[in-house]
């Protein structure tokens, strides 16, 4: 098993049970098992303040367009996590998704192919673009860079695949329905229930394994997640199906969600993907293909990347030359790192991007709702972001003292 660098600091010597690094120390230790308490505690804060100020924060319509709006950040902020698991950056993917967009529009819409075809031209173009970035950050050049240039090149690419009216509608085509689609509400239980039983099933097969090895375990380990996670599809699937039942962009992405936690929890990929993150010299001595990993992850960005621009546009109803612009790429980003994925590789979870994203999201979606300025919304997720890479950044170097390493 490769050591990697948080199990490196997790060994190292400390200077007191009470002192600076043991208080550093017990965050990190806290907060590997529970990363995500934190960021629930801060969702619940700020619920809370905004339902105090309006009863219908929380109401079932703002709900569901609390889910709809945060739909294309997470989707790409599934993306951003993989890239940073292995240790690096990148800020070009949010204008990759409106130039995979345009392409997918482009296909459909003014030239009538099958909305299949448009939507694997779209996925294709974002996953060749960023093979040519990985190509390029394996010879030594920072992710940063490369990004940042990327996306000035995607920025002038985006007005070359789009007409020369520089927009296309897709109102009333079939490229529409990926956001209009909605699933009645006795299929949306029926697929809470194939979930709840799925997970239910795949927590006893643990508990199986664990019994065989000797392993004292009891059917609670079993029973007490499993009803946690029916309470929370089910009662999901209430919240949401009140309007018109449960929006196609929303499965899109708890499926997204859920083959990448298979593939970051259950496989050897998963494994070498965080070995290369935590320490790549190590991983390189251990044979794992650091910079197969690196490619690997930068090309499930790029296929993310296509997927939330085509949903987006399909909720927009159409591609623009300010497709993938404004704070799209920051939001992602900073819906990474405020659920939990570090900035500095090997440490992070798939469902930060949900987590994250719906804290980003809830802020944003207060804001508006209260008519309050812009500039409050600016000022609180960049506060958020400031103290999460701070959280960060003391678990990383495991002690409260700058300067300093545990």
């Amino acid at each position: 098993m490769t050591t990697t660098k948080a199990a490196t600091n997790a060994t190292a010597p400390e200077t007191g049970p009470t002192g600076p690094r043991g208080i550093g120390r017990a965050i990190e230790t806290a907060a590997r098992g529970h990363r995500s308490i934190p960021v629930l505690v801060v969702l619940a804060i700020i619920w809370a303040v905004f339902y105090s100020q309006s009863s219908a924060y929380l109401s079932f319509q703002n709900i569901t367009n609390l889910t709809l709006q945060i739909v294309t950040t997470a989707i790409l902020a599934l993306g951003v996590v993989f890239v940073l698991i292995v240790g690096e950056i990148d800020l070009s993917s949010a204008v990759l998704s409106g130039v995979c967009a345009a392409v997918a529009a482009g296909l459909t819409v003014n030239h009538g192919l099958p909305l299949v075809v448009g939507i694997a031209a779209g996925v294709a173009t974002g996953m060749v673009v960023t093979f040519v970035e990985a190509q390029i950050i394996m010879f030594g050049v920072p992710s940063l860079i490369v990004t940042l240039g990327g996306m000035v090149i995607l920025q002038g690419l985006i007005l070359v695949v789009l007409p020369p009216e520089f927009t296309i509608s897709v109102a009333g085509t079939p490229f529409a329905k990926i956001a209009s689609t909605a699933i009645p509400a006795g299929a949306s239980y029926g697929l809470a229930a194939a979930g709840t039983l799925a997970y239910a099933g795949y927590r006893f097969f643990q508990h199986r394994e664990r019994a065989s090895t000797g392993s004292l375990t009891s059917l609670a380990t079993v029973l007490v997640p499993a009803v946690v996670v029916a309470v929370v599809l089910f009662g999901g699937v209430f919240t949401l199906t009140q309007q018109r039942g449960l929006p196609m962009p929303l499965l899109i992405l708890a499926v997204m969600l859920l083959i990448a936690w298979y593939a970051t929890t259950q496989t050897r990929y998963g494994i070498h993907l965080y070995a290369v993150g935590g320490d790549r010299e190590a991983a390189q001595r251990a044979g794992i293909p650091v910079r197969r990993m690196v490619l690997y992850s930068f090309l499930i960005l790029g296929a993310c990347a296509a997927i939330a621009g085509m949903v987006d546009s399909s909720r927009q109803l159409g591609v623009s030359v300010t497709s993938g612009a404004g704070p799209l790429m920051l939001n992602a980003i900073a819906a990474a790192v405020v659920g939990g994925t570090s900035l500095f590789g090997g440490r992070g979870s798939i469902w930060s991007a949900l987590l994250g994203a719906l804290v980003i999201g809830s802020i944003s979606n207060g804001v508006q709702l209260l008519g309050l300025s812009t500039e409050v919304q600016y000022f609180a997720t960049g506060s958020v972001l400031i103290i999460a890479v701070a959280v960060d950044v003391v678990l990383t170097r495991g002690s409260l003292l700058p300067g300093r390493r545990a």
